[in-house]
């Protein structure tokens, strides 16, 4: 489908009964089930149907697995739910057959229409407002109920001054940038694409023109091999691509015509005695195209009034939804990857949010499926008038077959990630993660012999990663659990180092932290050198007989300032007895350690290869975090905790900041740390979960009105990391109240 393009779409003012937000594999499902039980839908998305899946690599085999859904069952329904099921099938052949499906049927479906806010009217209907890219204007629809399907990832804006409204997020007809200046902003493999269709539109109608290519590298962005060909033809043949690297959007500015033009900064030069010269071009914001890629939806999230909360037996931040996928609003619901990894489910949204139960989620189409079908028929009976909802969601009786016109599955050969698999075994497996952090395949452990990574002639192979040897690891299985090797690359294999326990190091380990590397000192007294990207010695630290915090802008030892990719706190190290050990601090981007011969794999463990990233799983009952690998318990235990949660906030809950003068209300559930991001405070937690030991408190009054007293963790890293006493002092972001207390910020 095109932008703008429709099938049956409501009129303007029409009170339609769902919209779904996302035309993914979830809003695909919710609208299906819809439809086939006489709903009136609508499907908007900012891009494309299936765009996800449509961004896959060239020839991607989509498996009935994948995402780790080997386990899982699609879901039953009618025809239109039935059509959905699919055995391997290529990327492409699956969205252009799942975009027949809408058309055929009739299920209303805009592209190019980006949601942009919700209000919600006295009579409970909501009145969505969003921006149609196709006709540069503003647009709203009704309806009452509203699902949320838009994956982990909105469109990336500009931190730029002005609006950027009106500012394409994707390529829709390049044929409406003939006949004027077009400008594409970006260096993936998306904006090369809209480079060239742009370039070939104009050479093919004859119009002068050019398209301008802005990105910020000071190189031209590697084109992959399957544009080569193409991008050769427009950037040499057309003529009319002009490539400007290391520039940049810098304002929205408005010309004497009073239009919005897009000002791109070209050329900055820097002249002793002089101010800063710089050339920009303007171009109207109709004619730029951002290939710039997504941001996890937060803000987007708490500007619908349903923002990620912090809570659960381990204080992380996820999102809420009672047993229906619905949210604190009510006939808002929140389905597929918005909620993977894990999310909170509640009976009661004013509950403590220690009492919130952590699900695990899987992030894989069937899982998505199984979202849309249910809330859809939850939507049906309330419109029905039905008092209590009773929906389940049930499986379908055979496994599908492959759609008409489907690839054969392939030979283990050529089916990359999978591909060659022993017998299987549902002890243990790996799960591959891909960029921002989608589960992809998941690959049984055998438990007798080997499982081998690698470029080629493994079990599992990536022969388009050069970073990787053609064997270059491999997990095996003894009596004594399951052993990650590195079987002689030259690049090394990576794990990262968990943050709810420390890992002991011996001299001559490598650690990887950002851009930064830190060699235990194979010789003397401990210490660790730090070697830049390039291998670059930049010092030596000793190791005293305490912790020690480094990171960008750590209260021991700094590394790097300049290196964002580090954490301000990254890890804890410890020497005690001639031993060192090691912690990550919940840092954005982990800390990792050279594999030198074989390290025993845990529950949750991730490490990285070459280019390629895994995640170690046991078949149980645990949550998985995605971000640190450590687990948590569902079912009787994570019951047992839950039952007797800590006091909620009462209405008379206080926190005054000593020596600032500032006193403010909190509200149930909110963390201290919290009240302070909130209001401007100088408090901030890396982490929030109580690792980092960035925001520690000390308790002047009002001890008897806090909630609960200090875990184990928490008085942990306040001894370690602070080097204070637990008790009188606390850490923010673990430290809930439910009356008047007074702090001094540490």
């Amino acid at each position: 489908m095109s932008d703008g393009e429709s099938t049956a779409a409501a009129a303007p003012g029409e009170v339609i009964d769902v919209l779904v937000v996302g035309g993914g594999p979830g809003g695909t499902a919710a609208a299906f089930r819809a439809h086939e039980l006489g709903l009136r839908v609508q499907v908007i998305d900012y891009d494309d149907l299936m765009k996800r899946i449509r961004d896959y690599s060239k020839d991607k085999l989509i498996l009935p697995g994948f995402g780790g859904g080997d386990r899982m069952r699609f879901p039953r329904g009618g025809e239109l739910i039935s059509a959905l099921c699919f055995g391997p099938i290529d990327k492409d052949e699956m969205c252009a057959t799942w975009k027949e499906l809408y058309r055929r049927h009739g299920v209303a479906a805009r592209t190019g229409v980006e949601l942009t806010g919700v209000e919600q009217r006295d009579d409970g209907v909501y009145r969505a407002v969003a921006w149609d890219h196709g006709a540069h204007r503003e647009i709203s629809l009704l309806a009452r109920h509203l699902v949320l399907a838009i994956g982990r990832g909105v469109p990336r804006r500009f931190d730029i001054p002005g609006t950027t409204d009106g500012i394409a997020f994707r390529l829709g007809d390049p044929r409406s940038y003939v006949g004027r200046p077009a400008c594409v902003i970006g260096g993936g493999t998306s904006a090369a694409e809209a480079v060239i269709a742009i370039s070939c539109a104009k050479a093919a109608a004859g119009d002068a023109t050019a398209v301008y290519w802005s990105y910020r590298g000071d190189k031209m962005p590697r084109v992959s091999k399957a544009l080569a060909e193409d991008f050769f033809e427009a950037y040499v043949g057309n003529g009319n691509v002009r490539y400007f690297p290391r520039s940049e959007p810098a304002a929205v500015v408005t010309g004497d015509d009073r239009r919005e033009y897009l000002a791109i900064r070209i050329d900055r030069r820097r002249m002793e005695g002089r101010p800063v010269e710089a050339v920009h071009l303007e171009l109207p914001k109709a004619s730029c195209v951002a290939c710039i890629g997504e941001d996890v939806p937060e803000a987007l999230l708490s500007g619908l009034g349903v923002p990620l909360v912090t809570g659960g037996p381990r204080n992380r931040k996820r999102a809420l939804v009672n047993r229906y996928l619905e949210s604190v609003r009510p006939n808002l619901y929140l389905i597929g990857d918005l909620l993977s990894q894990a999310y909170f489910e509640t009976d009661d949204f004013a509950a403590d949010p220690a009492s919130w139960r952590e699900v695990k989620h899987r992030g894989n189409i069937k899982s998505a499926l199984r979202d849309g079908v249910l809330v859809a028929q939850v939507i049906a009976q309330r419109l029905a008038g039905a008092g209590d909802v009773e929906v389940v969601v049930e499986d379908a009786e055979e496994p599908a077959a492959p759609p008409a016109g489907a690839p054969p599955a392939v030979a283990p050969a050529a089916a990359g990630f999978g591909a060659g698999r022993r017998e299987r075994d549902d002890d243990a497996f790996l799960v591959r993660v891909l960029p921002g952090g989608v589960e992809e395949d998941e690959t049984p452990i055998p438990s007798r012999g080997l499982l081998t990574i690698g470029r080629r002639g493994c079990d599992l192979n990536f022969p388009a990663d050069t970073s990787l040897a053609d064997r270059h690891a491999s997990i095996s299985h003894t009596e004594d659990g399951w052993y990650l090797r590195d079987d002689g690359s030259s690049s090394g294999v990576f794990l990262r180092l968990p943050s709810r326990r420390k890992l002991t190091l011996t001299a001559g380990d490598l650690l990887c932290a950002g851009r930064q590397f830190l060699l235990l000192d194979p010789g003397g007294e401990p210490a660790f050198i730090h070697y830049d990207a390039s291998g670059r010695e930049l010092g030596r630290h000793p190791l005293p007989e305490r912790s020690i915090v480094v990171g960008r802008q750590a209260p021991d030892v700094t590394l790097d300032p300049a290196d964002r990719t580090l954490s301000r706190r990254q890890l804890l190290l410890s020497a005690s007895g001639g031993r060192v050990q090691a912690k990550d601090l919940q840092s954005a981007n982990g800390t990792y350690l050279r594999v030198r011969s074989a390290v025993r794999l845990e529950h949750g463990d991730r490490f990285r290869v070459g280019g390629e990233h895994f995640v170690f799983s046991r078949r149980d009952d645990a949550v998985l975090d995605p971000g640190q690998g450590s687990a948590v318990l569902e079912g009787p235990a994570a019951e047992a905790r839950a039952a007797a949660p800590p006091p909620a906030a009462g209405k008379g809950a206080t926190v005054t900041f000593a020596g600032l003068g500032k006193s403010f209300e909190v509200a149930p559930g909110q963390t201290l740390c919290e009240v302070a991001e909130a209001n401007g405070v100088a408090l901030t937690s890396e982490c929030h979960a109580g690792i980092c030991g960035s925001d520690p408190l000390r308790i002047l009054a009002g001890a008897e009105n806090l909630v609960a007293p200090p875990t184990a963790e928490e008085a942990e890293t306040l001894e370690e990391i602070c080097g204070l006493e637990a008790g009188e002092c606390r850490l923010a972001c673990m430290l809930r109240i439910k009356g008047p207390v007074t702090v001094e910020i540490l």
